[in-house]
């Protein structure tokens, strides 16, 4: 294989990755900050930036905990593309809906509650007792 087709092979796109530096650069945008600005923040090239907004490379888990920490860029739009966090979820459900989600959640703390306790025994895995 020539170097010109690995490179070629190396700038395909990832769907997963697309949605993910489309929604980068919407995030990017609407805030006014400038690729330079945001490669600074994650002490990236402005290349290898413009390389996860375009979908090449992807967004490491690191990455995008420093754009939440440092910029209070919304993960869950970012990475998932939903638009609603928690609790602007829970702010526009109605009474029911909300009692709903919490009883999933409630559901879902069971099922941990349980694993917990099959993997730790009945004591939680405290051996003081």
């Amino acid at each position: 294989m020539a170097k010109s087709d690995k490179r070629k092979e190396k700038k395909q796109k990832n769907p997963c990755n697309c949605g993910v530096g489309k929604r980068l650069k919407t995030m990017r945008i609407r805030n006014g900050h400038t690729v330079r600005y945001i490669a600074g923040i994650l002490n990236l090239e402005e290349d290898s930036y413009r390389r996860i907004e375009y979908g090449i490379n992807s967004l490491s888990a690191d990455k995008a905990n420093m754009l939440h920490r440092k910029l209070g860029y919304d993960l869950n739009y970012i990475i998932g593309g939903t638009s609603l966090s928690i609790e602007q979820e829970y702010a526009a459900a109605s009474d029911s809906r909300v009692i709903h989600m919490l009883s999933e959640v409630m559901r879902q703390l069971e099922t941990i509650e349980k694993k917990v306790e099959e993997t730790c025994g009945e004591d939680g895995g405290n051996k003081n007792n």
